[in-house]
């Protein structure tokens, strides 16, 4: 009694006659976890009993379940494109146990190996069901003052989370035999999600405290590690959930939120944070002050009372200071020789053959040394080579 693959061969063999039967999935969706299957045609009833020879239907993201007495007899789990399309239940045809190529599905068998008789008529019922493989989505989820070590701001914050989880059925016969039980009625997604989110805010502290290292900019981030956050919280779930309900987290998206007082502690933290950089410090209070100034220019006490009020008239500290400061830190420019500077400020090139020299005379050619700039020596304003007097002020040169 198990399921064989429709195909040309089983066509022309046992089954080259109508198939007596053909079953389809109906209603799975986002919110459905599972349904019967249902008999196609004018005719066709939801919850038929399987006979020798019923054609059924799988498509993408679908496990199709044989249920005898309450137990996972066989099943098609088509969670990759080669498992998807018909098939035969046949009673002669030993369990098959189909399975799909993306995920390990050796806890599947493991659950279902001990239970098959091979060969001979059942004198029992067979039902088909069909369950939901999808990711399933939209589930709210939200703690309050969860502690949270900020390795950025090196604080401990009392966080408030909310937002949604997603996950999925990963394992269909686990998730049959101890939430379903019943082949003939839909499974809805709110009969399990309240459960599941109860039994997820108490492990929420212990995994942000294992992704707390992740969040490089704080507690900010969390909302950006939704996986990392999931898989830390299966590693808490794995026994409760993958084993007991054959389901297991896919991502954990969550918002936090601070309190009133952290709100403002954090602020505090974040600004001398940034200030401790003193070219933001720097930059900070130019703005400040310029503000500051604008602010004095339109006191209607007087503009030195405006600036007395900033902390500019009594020498306070302010850009400058700091500019002076970071520049003393620095390190002083290294200095030239005294006497490698007397000789550069004696030099000069020769107009005529590019040489450098020191002397009165280039050595090459003989040209002489040009004369410097001349200066007025009663105003001090420059004239040209050769003037007689002072273009500005007129005195006589010699």
């Amino acid at each position: 009694m198990g399921i064989i693959k429709w195909s040309l061969d089983a066509a022309r063999s046992t089954y080259a006659d109508q198939p007596k039967e053909i079953l389809t999935c109906e209603g799975l969706s986002n919110d459905i976890l599972a349904v019967p299957a249902t008999q196609k045609g004018k005719n066709g009833r939801a919850n038929p009993v399987l006979t020798d020879g019923s054609v059924f239907n799988v498509g993408i993201n679908q496990a199709a379940l044989l249920i005898e007495n309450g137990k996972v007899h066989d099943f098609v789990i088509a969670d990759s494109e080669k498992n998807t399309g018909q098939y035969i239940y046949d009673t002669n045809a030993e369990p098959s146990l189909l399975t799909g190529g993306l995920r390990n599905w050796d806890s599947v068998w493991k659950t279902v190996k001990d239970r098959f008789s091979f060969g001979g008529q059942s004198p029992n019922t067979m039902n088909l069901v069909y369950l939901n493989l999808k990711e399933i989505t939209g589930n709210p989820v939200g703690v309050g003052k969860i502690p949270f070590i900020d390795n950025y701001l090196n604080t401990r914050l009392l966080l408030g989370l909310h937002g949604y989880y997603t996950f999925r059925i990963s394992n269909p016969a686990v998730f049959y035999e101890n939430l379903l039980m019943d082949p003939t009625r839909k499974y809805r997604k709110e009969e399990i999600t309240e459960q599941l989110r109860v039994e997820m805010m108490p492990k929420i502290s212990a995994a942000l405290a294992k992704i707390a290292p992740l969040c490089v900019n704080g507690y900010q981030d969390i909302y950006a590690h939704d996986e990392d956050l999931a898989k830390a919280l299966n590693e808490s779930l794995g026994k409760e959930w993958l084993d007991s309900r054959g389901i297991e987290l896919v991502k954990v998206a969550l918002n936090p939120e601070l309190s009133p007082a952290d709100s403002k502690r954090v602020m505090e933290l974040e600004n001398a944070k940034t200030l401790s950089n003193t070219d933001m410090a720097i930059g900070s209070m130019v703005n400040a002050q310029n503000q500051a100034m604008q602010n004095a220019a339109g006191n209607a006490h007087g503009a030195v009372n405006g600036f007395m009020g900033m902390n500019m008239a009594g020498g306070g500290m302010n850009a400058s200071d700091l500019l002076k400061a970071k520049m003393a830190s620095q390190p002083a420019p290294s200095q030239a020789s005294p006497a490698a500077s007397s000789s550069a400020a004696g030099s000069w090139t020769c107009p005529v053959c590019g040489a450098v020299n020191t002397g009165k005379f280039c050595p090459n050619d003989g040209t002489p040394k040009p004369a410097g700039p001349k200066f007025c020596p009663e105003c001090g304003h420059q004239v040209e080579a050769g003037a007689k007097f002072c273009p500005e002020c007129g005195t006589k040169l010699s």
